[in-house]
């Protein structure tokens, strides 16, 4: 029973599919047709189901219609090439949903539609048909839904429908079927009718063909019902043809909806072959051949790709030319589509318009050629019969396309204007290019100026640009080659200058600026004020003082070098004053004095027009230092002992009385509690109470004044005892014989020579110094000979020179030869031959002699009960055996040590 539906719906299976295609195909074009800044992206997707019992019923009145096809489809065309952040091409969020029901029912359809900005709505039947009355449109603000709401369907409301959401970025549609199918209960209620209008109107009965169309969508139980409806009356032959229908669509596994076309294109375009199959298995292998060679579409580098839509195929070819003509064959299965595709390679040629060019200067100017087609032939840009290469001037460019190329000259200069021919295999042709001259601004104009005659005049401007002609007016009269004005040109700027400005020179002044290819002259002026001026002093005298005999001048400096003036001396005209000169250089006034006497003493004044100085000329001596005051201090220096005190003092003349300064290695002596500086009119003294010996060094006495400066240098040496000897002592020799010391001589000698040095021991751990010896001052060795082995010792050295000795240069502990320790201790002592007075002690001596010979033995008693010792012997003993004579009355205990 399906295989019989299949068969009978197949011819409207058909027509869905084509009407889907359409929709498809309608999409691709629309997007493929926007212009060449405009990118699409659309997807499809196409399902078809077998959705149980169908029929048509076509009739020349009217069509009722019933299809099982279920479309879903979606589609997206992008329209802006690029999308801001943010916003986006319309999309569904909520998709449609395909829905069957019966005719009288209500269908409704909702979606959610995204985009931003926010997209439009609309609805549309992919029939063509418009929306039936009973249908109505709109949104739902609570669920943000647009609805498409359909009341009491009637068959004629099955359909595709399509909702399309659009902005300024793109459009997506989606597109959905609505099946009706019929309501038995409606369906007696229409037969009724039919037959009360079939029995009025008589009608032919429909031929075979037209029968198996109408028993296609309807129950096999109702094929004897529908017959007699019809009047068809051979009901076994029609359902024999029904069958092998039903066999032959079993049979076919690939069947064509759409053969492959032949093709004419131009080169340098891109083709598509498609087909529309209808495939049993949609995994049958599909193979593309040119001529009989198969197209290896995954090593073709982009030239082919096949594409599919649904049921169309599609094989896309890019760029073709005249290698690609030929047949083109899809095999598929047992089934072989054919299809010719014809290149035409038209001629090249240019396809822009060539037009003058006018372009303003540091501008760039752009060139662009469009060819009819691609070529590899290399396309030459000359200018002045010479090439153009790609540098920093000129940028040549190529089209993604590979057919406009273009030539950019940046920042243009007159110098640029002229013919730009192209080249391009035999193809030629020339622009010109005119360059428009940018009209010159003035960034600062001339200003109007005033000043007063003798002044020096600067008339200055700039211009936008340097590559200007001019030329300067006085009162309309050109003065550009006079010599009376300095004309300036720096760059953009321009000045005249007037260095020595006259009542004549004021005026109105000028600057007229012209630059080639353009006759426009651009002016700016401005007037000049020149007022008549009296001289000024800019620098006047001032009062001098000078020695008996020596040169003096008295000098004023005037605004004006051209005005002359008048010396006078204490009210009157200078005139027969000996040794005296006037001089004038430019506007400094001078009078020279030769040799000054008292009679060139008094005031002075110079009077010029406007303008006067005065200042008063005084004698006055340098302060002086006798010479053989000096040879005395220089010959030998002021010495003095310590703790006493030292008086230097200088006599000394001039005048006025000069300030006095004493100075210490050239510090500046200040007075304090030990130091004093007394001064007369015409002496001075310094004097230092309770000298040290740091207050020696290099005395200088200055004595200054206006006029000159006088300088004493004495040395004072204060002779006091030496310092210590420097520095840590070293000793070369250190053993039993004896110990040997170096050291430095002092650093400072106290003011006398160190006649020698002093040199103290003591013994380790005593208090008490020794002097062991004294050396000259030839010499700062020395070797003490009187030592113990072993003993430690610590000594002191001392410089001495007229005044005494120096501190001590204090040594650490050294030690004479290797360290002795004390020895054992002798055998327990033996008593014998005890008489009253006296008795014999014995022993023997210790083990171990502490690294040197036992010197000798003491020998001590106490009496019984006492615990007091006393020494027996007052010499060391030296053999083993005393007799000790003392009393011995009480006496328990003897030690030997």
């Amino acid at each position: 029973m399906a295989a019989e539906l299949l068969q009978a719906t197949g011819g409207r299976m058909e027509q869905m599919e084509q009407q889907v295609t359409q929709m498809s195909s309608s999409s691709s074009s629309s997007s493929s047709s926007s212009s060449t800044f405009t990118s699409s992206t659309s997807t499809t997707k196409l399902r078809k189901v077998s959705q149980g019992l169908s029929r048509t019923i076509e009739e020349h009145s009217g069509v009722q219609r019933k299809t099982s096809a279920v479309v879903e489809s979606f589609s997206q065309v992008q329209k802006s090439p690029q999308i801001p952040k943010g916003e986006s091409v319309p999309d569904f969020e909520e998709k449609l949903r395909p829905i069957t029901a019966q005719e009288g029912d209500n269908a409704v359809f909702k979606t959610r539609v995204l985009g931003n900005p926010k997209p439009s709505v609309s609805w549309e039947r992919a029939s063509g048909c418009p929306l039936s009355d009973a249908t109505k449109s709109f949104y739902d603000n609570i669920n943000n839904q647009h609805i498409l709401k359909i009341k009491n369907m009637a068959l004629e409301d099955a359909d595709v429908y399509k909702c399309i959401a659009s902005n300024k970025h793109g459009e997506a549609t989606y597109s959905v079927s609505l099946i009706v199918t019929e309501n038995p209960a409606l369906d007696f209620k229409k037969m009724l009718k039919k037959r009360s209008v079939e029995k009025r109107e008589e009608k032919k009965p429909p031929t075979e063909e037209e029968m198996l169309k109408i028993l296609a969508g309807a129950d096999k139980k109702d094929y004897e019902r529908i017959c007699a409806e019809y009047g068809f009356t051979d009901f076994r032959g029609i359902l024999k043809k029904l069958k092998e229908m039903k066999k032959k669509v079993e049979v076919e596994m690939v069947r064509v909806l759409k053969p492959l076309e032949d093709i004419t294109a131009k080169a340098d375009t891109n083709v598509v072959f498609d087909t529309i199959l209808e495939l049993k298995d949609p995994n049958i292998r599909m193979q593309w051949f040119l001529g009989v060679e198969l197209l290896r579409i995954q090593y073709s580098h982009g030239k082919y790709e096949v594409k599919q839509m649904g049921t169309k195929h599609m094989l896309c070819i890019s760029s073709v030319s005249l290698s690609d003509m030929g047949t083109y064959t899809l095999q598929v299965g047992d089934k072989r589509l054919s299809a010719r595709l014809n290149v035409i390679d038209e001629p090249l040629k240019f396809l822009s318009d060539f037009k003058p060019k006018k372009v303003t200067e540091r501008q760039t100017a752009v060139f662009e050629v469009r060819l009819s087609k691609k070529t590899n032939a290399p396309l030459i840009w000359k200018v002045k019969g010479k090439e153009v290469k790609r540098d920093e001037k000129f940028d040549v460019s190529l089209s993604e396309d590979g057919l406009t190329y273009t030539l950019k000259i940046k920042d243009v200069k007159v110098s640029d204007t002229g013919d730009y021919t192209i080249s391009i295999g035999d193809l030629t042709t020339t622009v010109p290019l005119f360059i428009e001259r940018i009209p010159i601004k003035f960034i600062s104009h001339l200003k109007n100026v005033h000043v007063q005659e003798r002044s020096k005049v600067r008339l200055e401007c700039e211009m936008s640009s340097k590559d200007v002609h001019i030329r300067w007016l006085k009162d309309g009269c050109d003065i550009t080659a006079s010599r009376r004005y300095i004309f300036m040109r720096e760059g953009k700027r321009a000045e005249v200058i007037i260095e020595d400005c006259e009542l004549t020179d004021g005026g109105e002044y000028s600057v007229v600026c012209t630059q080639d290819n353009d006759t426009h002259e651009y002016v700016s002026s401005a007037n000049l004020t020149v007022d008549e001026r009296f001289a000024s002093v800019l620098r006047g005298m001032s009062d001098a003082q000078c020695p008996t005999g020596s040169t003096a001048e008295l000098c004023v400096v005037l605004d004006d070098e051209k005005v002359d003036g008048m010396w006078l001396k204490d009210g009157m005209e200078i005139s027969g004053l000996s040794r005296v000169q006037v001089v004038k250089q430019g506007a400094v006034h001078k009078l020279i004095f030769s040799g000054v006497t008292d009679a060139h003493e008094g005031k002075y004044t110079f009077r010029a027009k406007g303008a006067e100085s005065e200042a008063v000329l005084t004698i006055a001596d340098p302060p002086e230092i006798d010479s053989s005051v000096l040879d005395l201090l220089g010959a030998r220096p002021v010495v003095v002992k310590a703790g006493q005190t030292a008086t230097i003092k200088i006599p000394f003349k001039g005048k006025p009385p000069p300030k006095v300064t004493w100075y210490k290695d050239g510090v500046e002596v200040t007075e304090d509690e030990r130091t004093k500086v007394e001064k007369t009119a015409d002496g001075t003294s310094l004097v230092l109470s309770r000298c040290v010996r740091e207050d020696s060094g290099a005395i200088m006495l200055r004595l200054k004044s206006d006029c000159g400066t006088a300088v004493a240098n004495l040395h004072l040496n204060v002779i006091d005892h030496p310092k210590p000897p420097q520095g840590k002592v070293e000793f070369p020799e250190l053993s039993g014989k004896g110990i040997k010391m170096k050291w430095k001589a002092p650093r400072d000698n106290g003011g006398k020579q160190v006649t020698s040095f002093v040199i103290e021991r003591r013994v380790a751990g005593k208090k008490s110094w020794n002097r062991v010896g004294e050396v000259d001052n030839s010499t700062t060795i020395f070797r003490d000979d009187k030592v113990e082995e072993g003993q430690a010792y610590q000594y002191r050295i001392r410089a001495v020179n007229a005044e005494g000795m120096s501190e001590p240069l204090e040594t650490e502990e050294v030690r004479a030869g290797e360290p002795v320790e004390p020895p054992g201790t002798a055998s327990q002592p033996q008593v014998s031959n005890i008489t009253k007075n006296t008795m014999t002690v014995s022993w023997t001596p210790p083990a171990h002699d502490g690294g040197a010979p036992v010197q000798g033995y003491i020998l001590e008693r106490r009496k019984k009960g006492s615990n007091m010792w006393l020494q027996v012997n007052k010499e060391l003993l030296t053999g083993q055996t005393q007799d000790s004579h003392a009393c011995c009355n009480g006496c328990s205990h003897v030690v030997m040590t």
